[in-house]
């Protein structure tokens, strides 16, 4: 998202608009919109999102109301790479210096400021992830809310430095490379938190259960397209007895069959959706990610997205 090639009157709440749609709903003004500039990427790492963020000087809040309305119960956490930012949540205020972390959470008022006068811009990297991601328990990270950690020195470094290599280099990664960098993400950021809150000792075994999880899950998106893909081979290729493959999955939302059917699914939805893919048959579409019976595949579909696929691709043109 850019706001370069809008009439400048409309840049501000065209903005406004991006953030209360992808992040959260806030309020915010801005002293001089008639030079305001935004430009936001985004990386999809599974679980975990990315954005490279520049804007212009603009302070903003989430109230109460806000939050009753609308509550997409994620975590933010911010390097803040260039200039100077503000996050106020819990009663504390942390003022950003250049590669300072901060951390905050959507379903608690804040207030945020970038650039903290009028001339001056600010970047960040923004960290988006839900709070069930983490073996921590969130009332124990919302603790550190609001609260500015360097990103100069030790694990504070580590984990800005990883932030800052995925942000350059955004198109050297294919889709599998992607579910794998949000893996090991989300063992820095694990790592990261229980650093600053002393716990490392006593997450082991959940994050071990975790960062299990969060292989299989990369490994599932590196083989959709194959057909073959079973939980039996994902078992074995993680030296595991299907039964623990499956006791694994107790606590999700899906089993192991009905992610990669799920996952299947939307990457079949993707490529109807996509222009450059318009030509390209129905039946090729669900063989390309592992549908073996074409027929079955179009139930399934009609089932998540309530039209068959056909009627669906053109309903979207």
């Amino acid at each position: 998202m850019s706001t370069d090639d809008l009439p400048v009157a409309e840049r501000f709440e065209r903005w406004l608009e991006h953030v209360s749609r992808t992040v959260a709903p806030v309020r915010a003004t801005c002293d001089d919109r008639a030079r305001f500039r935004a430009v936001v990427d985004v990386m999809d790492l599974g679980a975990v999102h990315l954005s490279t963020q520049a804007v212009s000087a603009c302070r903003g809040r989430r109230t109460a109301a806000m939050i009753r309305q609308s509550d997409p119960e994620m975590f933010h956490l911010l390097v803040n790479t260039y200039g100077h930012s503000a996050i106020e949540q819990n009663g504390r205020r942390a003022v950003l210096r250049p590669s300072d972390l901060v951390l905050y959470h959507t379903s608690r008022p804040f207030h945020f400021e970038t650039g903290l006068n009028p001339t001056e811009n600010s970047r960040g990297l923004m960290l988006t992830f839900p709070g069930t991601l983490l073996p921590i328990a969130h009332r124990k990270v919302e603790q550190l809310a609001a609260t500015a950690f360097s990103g100069r020195e030790g694990i504070g470094s580590l984990l800005s430095g990883f932030l800052l290599t995925l942000s350059r280099s955004t198109q050297s990664y294919g889709q599998a490379d992607l579910g794998r960098l949000g893996t090991v993400l989300t063992d820095l950021i694990t790592a990261f938190l229980a650093h600053q809150l002393d716990e490392v000792t006593t997450i082991s075994e959940e994050a071990g259960r975790q960062s299990m999880l969060l292989r299989i899950y990369a490994y599932i998106q590196a083989h959709l397209a194959d057909p073959a893909l079973s939980p039996a081979g994902i078992a074995a290729a993680h030296h595991m007895s299907l039964r623990t493959l499956h006791r694994l999955f107790e606590s999700e939302e899906d089993t192991v069959a009905g992610r990669i059917r799920a996952w299947r699914l939307d990457r079949c939805r993707r490529d109807l959706l996509d222009p450059a893919l318009a030509g390209r048959p129905i039946r090729a579409t669900a063989l390309r990610w592992g549908f073996r019976d074409v027929t079955g595949f179009s139930r399934a579909f009609r089932a998540t997205y309530g039209l068959n696929p056909k009627d669906y691709r053109q309903r979207h043109r």
